[in-house]
Order: C-alpha cells, then structure tokens, then sequence
C-alpha cells in the first residue's frame, strides 16, 4: 500500500512570476539532489461550495459554557489524472464556536480547532456523469451550495525518485484567460510502504520534504479515511480548501 503526504506551498503575493519561481525552484532542487526519472504529466480540476447555514448543533459540540456554534459544510469535487476512472466528492461539516456573552469565541471540543463530523467522500465515474452531478450543484441547487472557488493544475511533472514517486503542479484559480497562481502542490509518495509501515512511511515522506528545504508549506498527512483512496483524495481536498 503507497503511502502518501501531500504539502502546498502558498502564493506570497497576487504577482504570478513569484509564484512561478517557487515552482521551478522545487523543481530545481529535485533535480540537483536526485537522480529523477521523469514520468510524464498529470492534471487536477478541483471546486468547492459553502453550504447554507445551519440550525445550532448538538450538546456535545457545544462549548463548555454551553453557547451554541454553527454548522460551517463544505462539498468538493475533485478530479485528478491519477485516478482517471472516477471523480470525487468531499462533504464536511466543521463547528465555528460563537462569540460568547463576554465578546471572545467560544473553546471549541477540539483543542483549539473546530470540531465537526468526519468527512464523508463518494465517487462519481468520470465523463457524462460527473459532468451532470456539477451541473446539477451549479444550476439546480444554487440555494444550497454557493460555488466558492475553481482551482486547476494543468501541466505538472510527474517523477519517480527510487522508492518514490513525485507529483508537482502549480495551482491556479478562474477561468480561461484569467488565471491567479494560488501556489504550488507537491505529493511525495513512498511506494514500498504496507500498511503495517504507515508511521515509518510517514517519517520517510517528512525527511524527504524536509531535504527541499521549501519552508513556509502546509503539511497534510496521516489523513484518515476507509481506505488508502479515500484518505488520499481527503488529503487534495484538505490541501485545496484554501482560506476563502
């Protein structure tokens, strides 16, 4: 079973050719430090829609004092070359704590972070149904689900480094003729991996990023799910929720 990580790298700036240079440098230092073997492209197509609020959740995602949070959903469509035979969609419900009466927000269930239910993912084949289930969210459920963001990767590297095997791209927003660069993304997978070596393979995937030595990334790794496919679509779609 592959074991996978996936890291972005956020635009420092609206200025494309910033981004650009982040881009070449992480392939730049992949190709000095290792004896790469290129193994083609891939491309992404990713869109994310905010639902509608919700009503107040249950007790046992409330704050301490016992103020109310709300429900904060998000549904995700992803499709990735990589997996060409399906598209994929992401539902999550993540608890915004509320202010309290003194002005600060409510502690949340979860250390800090906002608690909510696990995500659930789902596959649709690819082509004509797919192609409808979008046009379904877009034209016929608009009150539901408000299109938030369209990110694409339309020409990254794929490489095979020894027991890995590396996928860079860099992330756009918009449409045709009106594209942002948002940043770069980068899936480091270890192929030799079972899944009794999932901790060891993870540290293996940390020490190969952490010898790029590209700081500033946002790490999404050990993403949970049923199954090795389901966990590695949740770590796109984690990567990919940018802050809107």
């Amino acid at each position: 079973m592959p074991i996978t990580g996936v890291y972005f790298l956020p635009t420092a700036s609206n200025v494309a050719s910033l981004d650009t240079s982040t881009y070449q440098i992480v392939l730049t230092r992949l190709k000095s430090q290792y004896n790469i073997n290129p193994l083609g492209r891939w491309t992404l197509d990713h869109r994310i829609f905010r639902g509608a609020p919700l009503e107040g959740i249950a007790n046992e995602n409330l704050s301490e004092d016992g103020s109310k949070g709300q429900a904060s959903r998000h549904l995700q469509m992803l499709y990735i070359s990589t997996r060409p035979k399906y598209s994929y969609v992401v539902t999550t419900t993540t608890i915004v704590p509320s202010q309290t009466r003194a002005g600060t927000p409510a502690t949340s269930s979860s250390g800090g972070e906002s608690a909510g239910e696990p995500a659930e993912v789902f596959s649709i084949p690819s082509g004509p149904q797919s192609e409808n289930f979008i046009h379904l969210v877009v034209s016929r459920m608009g009150p539901l689900w408000m299109a938030r963001q369209m990110l694409q990767v339309s020409n990254g590297q794929v490489f095979e480094v020894g027991d890995f095997r590396i996928r860079v791209g860099e992330v756009t927003q918009g449409h045709s003729g009106i594209q942002q660069v948002r940043g770069t993304i980068c899936e480091i997978e270890w192929t030799s991996g079972n899944e009794d070596d999932t901790t060891i393979g993870e540290d293996i995937i940390k020490s190969f990023w952490t010898a790029l030595d590209m700081r500033g990334a946002r790490e999404y790794i050990g993403v949970s799910g049923t199954d090795e496919e389901s966990g590695n679509i949740r770590q796109w779609c984690d990567a990919l929720r940018l802050r809107l």
